[in-house]
């Protein structure tokens, strides 16, 4: 299965990987309903924290609509 490899440093907190991925998965704009969660840190280096839930099939989804390069998948061990 393809990973999903995340860069926090370039995450802008835009949620639009949250947004893409509750719409594949319930079909509704819902971020609590996403196997994606972004999270502010307070104090931190990184800005935002990205984590994935169990739910999470590493589809790619939130790779497809991230516009800043946070989140990257690998294929076949590569980028």
């Amino acid at each position: 299965m393809p990973q999903i490899k995340i860069d926090a440093a370039r995450c802008a907190g835009c949620l639009t990987c949250e947004l893409r991925c509750s719409l594949r998965l319930v079909k509704a704009f819902n971020t609590a309903k996403a196997a994606i969660e972004i999270r502010r840190n307070v104090q931190s280096a990184d800005e935002y924290r990205i984590s994935f839930t169990d739910r999470c099939d590493s589809c790619g989804i939130c790779v497809r609509y991230c516009s800043y390069g946070a989140l990257t998948q690998e294929k076949n061990g590569g980028i």
